[in-house]
């Protein structure tokens, strides 16, 4: 497989991989915050104002992350033609339980969801939005489960080239999974409620707010901040799940160019693989090592003694700053926002244009925390598909260059078309807002 290959392939993988985790984090995200909505309702006519709109958008979330995620199985086997046979016996059972949970929770439960609010009493509406959200996690679950089994492969022996379950336990209950869909849950909730915040500011330009805007108003103040602490706190006990057994991301992050002892941690520099140095350095702290927990036994791996399988450098030191700085820029302007909301009583038409433009930026910036973080995970684990064991290179297409490129070009446009309708789609709810429900037997 030639490296041009090997680049378009990844890009096509990537691509598809991290539109279909964004939509599948923020309807998570909006499947617990609409249970909380719904929790609510029965007390609160805003909150029940506030389902409705936003059970809309949970629905539009869901039928670009299912539609994205059929390209994606695809490329597994066109992309990757020999991944299954070297990793299928760990990696089909948990694919498939994910497509069986997606299928089952949301074809029992969803339609009675978006549909049968008039049909059916408050608590038992509230019970299927519960169990939406509880069926659309465990979807997630299982694939958390893979891509830490994939960064770390428990559980499993490899034998003659490919992987045999030793242990499905092992598998599930390997640490770095429950981290992991921690990371991604708490993702979804910060999407959801920076999205939240940035409709309600868009909502406020073209009409007055109602009570329902309110609502979402003080509920996405409180909840970004709390997404986000809690979403640096589990990337950070991930970090201490996987690094002490992935020295060339370590050693990429830091960057330690020679084996030995640890070297001091840069804050920023600019890494020169052609010199084998940094160009320049901003010096950090030294005792990151006794962080990170590295084995006591040893130097620390150089990139002098990687070469030829570790991951692209400078995409994976500066993928790592970038996502410190956006989480930073991001806090600072939570607790802007938290304590500006207080101020104006949680009333967003009393917002000034510099507020409304500051909700709106919080919203791409939670977009871009997200990218830069599932870009590190995934660029810092290069070259391997399994790390440590199973390289890309050695699974990759025979297809010619000219195929994959013409194939990336147009799944950058269908991909560029879906997010522009989803864009559109959102601005018409939020200008013209949505049709009520009608009553029934009191219940609205």
């Amino acid at each position: 497989m030639t490296q041009t290959a090997w680049v378009l392939s990844l890009s096509q993988f990537y691509l598809s991989l991290g539109f279909v985790l964004f939509f599948l984090t923020l309807e998570l995200g909006l499947a617990w915050v609409l249970f909380g909505f719904r929790l609510c309702a029965r007390r609160s006519q805003a909150a029940l104002l506030a389902y409705r709109f936003w059970a809309r958008v949970f629905a539009l979330s869901l039928i670009l992350g299912f539609a994205a995620s059929l390209p994606l199985v695809f490329q597994i086997g066109t992309l990757w033609p020999d991944f299954m046979d070297r990793a299928g016996e760990v990696v089909g059972p948990l694919v498939g339980m994910a497509v069986l949970t997606a299928f089952v929770f949301k074809s029992c439960f969803l339609g009675a969801m978006l549909y049968g609010q008039r049909a059916l009493s408050d608590r038992a509406h509230t019970w299927v939005v519960g169990m939406v959200a509880a069926g659309t996690s465990l979807t997630v679950w299982w694939i958390a489960v893979l891509l830490a089994w994939l960064q770390r492969p428990v559980g499993a022996v490899l034998v003659e080239g490919r992987y045999q379950v030793a242990d499905w336990l092992g598998v599930l209950a390997d640490g770095a999974a429950p981290v992991l869909f921690g990371a991604l849950l708490a993702g979804g909730l910060l999407l959801a409620a920076t999205l939240m915040l940035a409709v309600t500011a868009w909502r406020t330009e073209v009409r007055p707010s109602d009570a329902g805007d309110r609502s979402v108003y003080a509920w996405g103040l409180r909840l970004v901040l709390l997404a986000l602490v809690l979403q640096a706190l589990l990337a950070a006990t991930l970090g201490r799940e996987l690094l002490p057994l992935q020295p060339a991301r370590v050693a990429a992050v830091v960057p330690q160019w020679a084996s030995g002892p640890p070297e001091r941690l840069s804050l920023l520099a600019w890494p020169d693989a052609a010199q084998g140095r940094d160009g320049w350095h901003l010096a950090g702290p030294a005792g990151w090592a006794d962080w990170v927990r590295l084995p006591d036994e040893g130097p620390v791996h150089g990139l002098d003694e990687l070469a030829g399988m570790r991951p692209p450098l400078l995409l994976t030191y500066l993928s790592a700053r970038l996502t410190v700085l956006l989480a930073g820029i991001l806090a600072v302007l939570a607790v802007w926002a938290l304590w500006r909301g207080r101020r104006l009583g949680h009333e967003p038409d009393s917002l000034s244009p510099a507020g409304r433009a500051g909700l709106r930026a919080m919203a791409w910036l939670a977009v871009a925390l997200q990218a830069a973080g599932w870009g590190h995970l995934m660029i810092g684990s290069l070259p391997y598909a399994v790390y440590g064991t199973v390289s890309l290179r050695e699974i990759g297409t025979d297809v010619s260059q000219g195929v994959l490129w013409a194939v990336l070009c147009l799944q950058v446009a269908v991909y560029g078309a879906l997010a522009a309708g989803f864009h559109q789609l959102l601005r018409h709810a939020t200008r013209y807002g949505i049709v009520p429900v009608a009553r029934h037997r009191g219940r609205a």
